[in-house]
């Protein structure tokens, strides 16, 4: 009873498959071969590099390629033949009539009742199909059905949908017909077979059922036969598509067959990232430990620990850029000679043009997506070589990163005493501030002054830190030329070590012994910020003991002076 079910369906899937092809949303209906040799591209296409170079760029030539292979891609998807303009002209006309009438949101049952009224009207309608369509609908019927062989099922449903004296009814019951239809029923049987016929588009399928009716007898000639040897008026045109068609077939039998298997460059790519993975392993396998600024040992320690692997990942890439080079030359035969044939035999035909016969012009769109194929090779050989410059560019920016110098973090801190501003405005000594406190800091992005938490304590006492006190603030002598009525800004005392970074208008953050008089540095004035400017540097005495706090903004107010957390 089940494949009874998906009988029924199916012959109301054709009803509304149908229905919904004149709909507007509808995509294009054909396409063209076009005029152009697809071979030579592949020449066009950058060899990758042999070896890492750090003077490469990327060359300009892939974006041509691609340009041009757009070009292309376009000009066949929208080229057409007089006849597929003419009919897409007709059937965008009916499409419009189909979504006027609300056929998308009709039943079943509607759907079917419109096809009787309307179907004469609408391309591909046929009515054996809607009689078999409600016959299917007979319980007394459907059981009978359900004792059929898929064969005969397949046969009967085919009698019952051609139309008596048809060319189709003589077609059916013709032995090579048959045979062929057999043929392709056990072919079906086949789970790759069938994976790989869903994938194949409308005109490819036609396509390789014109090659299996000739394999079974059922020619040109033998067709005009069962056809009722009907007289034309004039000599039929020749056929010239078939030869094309095969190497077509071949084609899509090829690509198909490499979906699921690797070629040699993927090989290669995949062992260079499964060694690349195994160093990554390594890499968490032996976490570094945590050195604090000014724990040059420490620092040095995790330099080092850092370099060994990044030597490791330089050395991979190197190993394996010139295989990738070699597989890279290996796939571009590959890929030419697939293509060759195809690409001679519909050069042949003048990409299509020498297609006169009307029984071939259906297979025009079929050509057309074996040329649009050609094109993906192109583009995958083009992807390939990509890849490899990429790498290039990866491992010229870990050379960089593994050839910078060892240079020790030192602490950048304040003294216990240093005051650091609450979001309520008071100031608290450093020293007594903790992870998880609330202090002000500054929304560089929005400009405004918010509470910002404490992140981390950076506390540092194993050897005295020298430190150098900033006088910020305007100068008597420039406080002077102001307006008698502008108030006063009180002078700030800072005791910091040199090389805490101050965070300055323009968002730098400037360390304090690099600080300048013209240097822009923000200070708290009432709920928001003002510039403000170093008067004086000056060395002062060394402490034991110095402070840094973390924060979420990045940086906080000392003495009303705003500090980057580092």
């Amino acid at each position: 009873m089940y494949a009874t079910h998906r009988l029924t369906n199916f012959l109301f899937s054709l009803l509304t498959l149908l229905l919904a092809a004149l709909l507007p949303a509808a995509g294009a209906f054909a396409q063209k071969p076009v005029k152009a040799a697809v071979l030579p591209l592949f020449d066009k296409v950058p060899a990758p590099p042999t070896a890492p170079s750090c003077s490469l760029k990327l060359p300009v030539g892939f974006a041509d390629l691609q340009r041009q292979v757009d070009q292309l891609s376009y000009a066949i998807g929208s080229g057409r033949t007089a006849e597929q303009s003419k009919q897409e002209t007709q059937m965008r006309s009916v499409s419009q009539k189909v979504a006027a009438d609300g056929v998308e949101h009709m039943t079943d049952a509607q759907k079917m009742a419109y096809m009787q009224q309307q179907g004469a009207s609408l391309p591909g309608y046929n009515p054996q199909a809607m009689q078999l369509a409600q016959q299917m609908k007979d319980p007394a019927f459907a059981a009978k059905f359900a004792t059929m062989s898929d064969m005969e099922k397949a046969q009967y449903m085919q009698k019952q949908l051609a139309a008596p004296g048809s060319t189709q009814q003589r077609m059916v019951n013709d032995p090579a017909f048959q045979a062929a239809q057999a043929d392709f029923m056990q072919q079906m049987q086949s789970p790759s077979f069938r994976t790989a016929w869903e994938k194949k588009s409308e005109a490819e399928q036609d396509a390789y059922m014109q090659q299996l009716m000739r394999k079974h007898g059922l020619s040109a000639a033998r067709m005009e036969a069962v056809a009722g040897n009907v007289k034309p008026s004039a000599p039929a045109a020749p056929l010239v598509a078939a030869a094309a068609l095969d190497a077509n077939s071949k084609l899509i039998s090829t690509i198909t067959a490499d979906i699921n298997n690797p070629d040699g460059f993927q090989r290669v790519q995949q062992q260079l990232q499964a060694n690349l993975a195994a160093v990554d392993e390594e890499v968490r396998a032996h976490p570094q430990k945590e050195a604090k600024e000014g724990d040059c040992q420490g620092q040095r320690r995790n330099y080092d620990q850092n370099r060994s692997y990044q030597k490791q990942r330089l050395d991979l890439m190197a190993k394996y850029m010139p295989q990738l080079a070699a597989a890279w030359r290996a796939r571009k035969m590959e890929l030419v000679a697939r293509v060759t044939p195809f690409h001679a035999e519909l050069a042949k035909i003048h990409y299509g043009d020498d297609i006169k016969h009307e029984g071939e012009k259906n297979f025009i769109p079929a050509l057309a997506e074996g040329q649009q194929l050609m094109l993906g090779e192109v583009t995958q050989l083009a992807g390939y070589s990509q890849a490899v410059y990429e790498l290039n560019k990866t491992y010229c920016d870990l050379m960089a990163s593994y050839n910078k110098p060892f240079a020790c973090e030192a602490a950048v801190c304040f003294p216990p005493s240093a005051r650091v501003t609450l979001p309520d405005g008071r100031q608290v000594h450093i020293s007594k501030v903790r992870p998880g406190d609330e202090v002000l800091g500054y929304d560089v992005a929005t400009g405004q002054v918010r509470a910002t938490r404490v992140l981390r304590l950076d506390i540092h006492s194993d050897h005295d830190y020298q430190l150098v006190q900033l006088t910020i603030g305007t100068p008597a002598v420039y406080a002077s030329l102001a307006s008698a009525a502008a108030p006063s800004t009180p002078v700030a005392k800072i005791l910091v070590t040199p090389n805490h970074p101050f965070v300055t208008a323009d968002r730098q953050a400037l360390r304090a012994d690099q600080l300048e008089s013209f240097n822009d540095l923000l200070r708290l004035n009432g709920r928001g910020v003002e510039a403000t400017h170093l008067v004086d540097r000056q060395p002062a005495a060394p402490t034991w003991e110095v402070y840094n706090l973390r924060t979420e903004t990045g940086n906080y107010f000392v003495s009303g002076v705003l500090v980057s957390s580092k």
